[in-house]
């Protein structure tokens, strides 16, 4: 049973998908993902102070659909945060009600009004709502950088889109010692995590309950009918991917092409 609905703005078309997110997507992919994020990253940095500060989580809102049959639509972020185990909820802030707010302005104002005072080791986010934020804090306590608002932050866990246009703003508001943490993942699913300091690629994962095939888009004529499974990918090829999940997508094509660095393991 679907109770929850991710709204996914359409590629094709102006219209809003709805990408159904089920228990077991939220559980075996979702959370396994964001566990497995932070054990890879404390592997590469032994050093690290994450877990001695506050996890500040930026994300979206959702709404009823239907009262009647309990189903809900929102931003797959605002699903997830609703649905956190209480592990996360221990170190994460601002509190569930300003961070699911749908107001965005109002929600940008509280969050930063609320978390300049917390001890904030690191954050999460889409780099464009994640830089409006971090300005509002620097007007609100007036300070010149992040550093001096959050002396312990070291970490920013970002996705959705290129980073590239943004890590000169960020260097500028956040200097000295930064780690960036790239992720793929998105309201069909969760899919590759940067396993690697400074690397460009990220590591496709392959026991999260999706089922990867992949079209080859150098003939987009005849790419339809050259379906591969994983197993046959090469590299340097770009290609269109189609999963199968544990949510109910069925050979969904979502409207992303990937290229893999690597085959052995499987890198994009």
């Amino acid at each position: 049973e679907i109770k929850w609905f991710a709204k996914s703005s359409g590629t094709t078309s102006d219209k809003s998908k709805f990408i159904p997110v089920s228990q077991e997507a939220l559980d075996e992919c979702h959370f396994k993902g964001g566990k497995d994020l932070l054990s890879i990253y404390c592997t590469n940095n032994p050093d690290t102070k994450v877990f001695t500060g506050r996890l500040l989580g930026m994300g979206g809102s959702h709404f009823p659909d239907n009262p009647e049959a309990g189903t809900v639509v929102g931003d797959v972020s605002a699903i997830i945060m609703e649905n956190l185990p209480i592990w996360v909820e221990l170190i994460r802030t601002p509190e569930l009600s300003i961070a699911l707010m749908s107001e965005w302005e109002s929600k940008i104002e509280k969050i930063a009004q609320i978390t300049r005072y917390e001890n904030v080791t690191n954050i999460t986010g889409v780099p464009s709502w994640t830089m409006v934020l971090l300005k509002r804090v620097l007007e609100i306590t007036g300070k010149s950088d992040i550093r001096e608002v959050w002396p312990n932050l070291e970490l920013f866990i970002h996705g959705g889109v290129s980073f590239s246009p943004y890590q000169n703003q960020f260097r500028q508001l956040i200097p000295g010692d930064m780690r960036y943490l790239e992720t793929y993942n998105a309201s069909e699913g969760f899919f590759g995590i940067q396993d690697r300091n400074d690397a460009d690629d990220m590591l496709l994962m392959l026991d999260y309950g999706i089922f990867y095939e992949f079209i080859p888009m150098d003939d987009p004529v005849q790419a339809e009918h050259k379906v591969v499974p994983l197993a046959a990918v090469k590299t340097g090829i770009n290609y269109a991917m189609v999963i199968s999940t544990n949510a109910g997508l069925w050979r969904y094509q979502i409207g992303d092409t990937v290229t893999f660095t690597s085959v052995d393991p499987y890198r994009i």
